[in-house]
């Protein structure tokens, strides 16, 4: 038999496997934002991977939709997988309307999107992520920031800036210009402006009639700035937004040292359903961004009927794991024992079950291995100690425990292991 062809031994394009070590990794990552979120009263949610494609479709955005992985199932029914959380939790408060707000729920799941694969970026992922709904106070507000500000550093981010932007002031910004009818061109440019040279940016927002003046202004309005600095800046804009602004920086300066936090318009997030104040996560020399948010205050009306306030944060997990350096993680057997002859077995498998009620990982050999064949086994796959139990050792009372660490060997009464 051949087996396989190579392609079909790979996972799917865009897809991956998670060996043991990397999901040890992955899991500690989720043990750490789990209690990060619970700390801050969330509860965890969870919701199908399947959705119906309308749900999905209803406020995502032509490029967002195109990324839908869409299909028709045996029924004729047009389904997609979930390409984030925050639809799937809208369409769960809208038949869970009797519920006591503000809800705070937090989510680890995995999430699909149908873009291109490339490197540390699969169309199969995991997001960390929370919903504060029910609320549109600026606490909210600042306490979702300051939640992932937390988050960030609980996973070992020691050098992060979390950027943040409100969606009302680029609004404002074009209709003093007389340019809000160019919205759509605006907020594709400026979604790009950390990663496009500035006459490529400066060229999206005039291919669609905007006359380059207006859009060299926009450009360099959407400057990074101090939070204390954005005050102003929208005070201008603005006299309302300026002071809802200033109570959201109060807020958070209380908690987290401001120095965190930059202010850049051109922070607008892909996603279409955000309103208010919009954010984005860097972390590391190289300033990957590894999550984002922000303020969806008509989004739950689009499902439920009722206009609902919230927001909320998704963390791309992969992302923050490959900035913090927790790709992959050892976790090495506790006990391997190796048995001589038959007579010791119920021996072995009594101890074994022993140190496995103590919280030990123990593995009993299959009687396939000689001792050197074993030695060379355990030291591969990570192994503390190697126990060995025979006839001789039995006539005894005792069996051999050695540490594989250290290199030594003791004899240890049977019945003290057993008791």
């Amino acid at each position: 038999m051949t087996g396989l062809p190579d392609q079909l031994r790979r996972p799917v394009r865009g897809m991956r496997d998670w060996m043991p070590q990397q999901l040890y990794a992955l899991r500690r990552m989720e043990e750490v934002l789990s209690s990060v979120a619970e700390q801050y009263g969330y509860r965890r949610v969870e919701t199908p991977v399947v959705e119906h494609f309308e749900v999905l479709a209803k406020k995502a955005g032509q490029e967002v939709i195109n990324e839908i992985y869409y299909f028709r199932d045996k029924a004729g029914r047009e389904l997609g997988l979930r390409f984030d959380m925050t639809v799937p939790i809208a369409r769960v408060l809208s038949y869970n309307l009797d519920l006591p707000r503000p809800v705070r729920w937090y989510y680890f799941s995995k999430v699909f999107r149908y873009d291109e694969p490339q490197h540390g970026r699969y169309r199969e992922f995991f997001q960390f992520g929370v919903e504060l709904i029910g609320s549109a106070s600026p606490r909210a507000d600042a306490e979702v920031v300051q939640l992932l500000a937390a988050s960030l550093e609980a996973a070992g981010a020691s050098k992060y800036v979390i950027r943040i932007n409100d969606r009302r002031a680029v609004d404002k910004l074009l209709e003093s210009l007389g340019a809000l009818s160019h919205r759509d061109a605006v907020y594709r440019a400026l979604d790009k402006k950390l990663k496009l040279p500035r006459e490529e940016v400066i060229g999206i927002m005039t291919s669609g009639g905007l006359p380059r003046d207006a859009a060299e202004k926009i450009y360099d309005t959407a400057s990074e700035m101090s939070l204390d600095e954005a005050v102003e800046v929208l005070r201008r804009l603005d006299g309302r937004l300026g002071e809802a602004y200033a109570k959201f920086v109060k807020y958070l300066e209380a908690a987290v040292p401001l120095e965190r936090f930059k202010f850049d318009m051109s922070i607008v997030r892909g996603l279409d359903y955000y309103t208010g104040v919009v954010f984005e996560a860097f972390v590391g020399d190289y300033w990957l961004a590894v999550g984002g948010g922000g303020r969806y205050d008509d989004l739950l009306e689009l499902y439920s009927g009722v206009k609902i306030p919230a927001l909320g944060f998704a963390i791309g997990v992969e992302r923050l794991m490959e900035a913090v350096g927790l790709q992959s993680v050892e976790k090495p057997l506790d006990y391997y024992i190796y048995i001589f002859d038959d007579d010791a077995y119920k021996h072995a498998v009594a101890l074994a079950n022993r140190l496995r009620k103590q919280g030990h990982s123990v593995v009993v050999e299959l009687g396939e291995k000689n001792l050197k064949d074993v030695f060379e086994y355990v030291l591969k796959i990570g192994t503390r100690y190697l126990v060995l139990i025979g006839r001789k050792e039995l006539e005894k009372g005792v069996v051999k425990i050695r540490d594989l660490q250290k290199r030594g060997e003791v004899e240890v009464p049977l019945s003290a292991l057993l008791s």
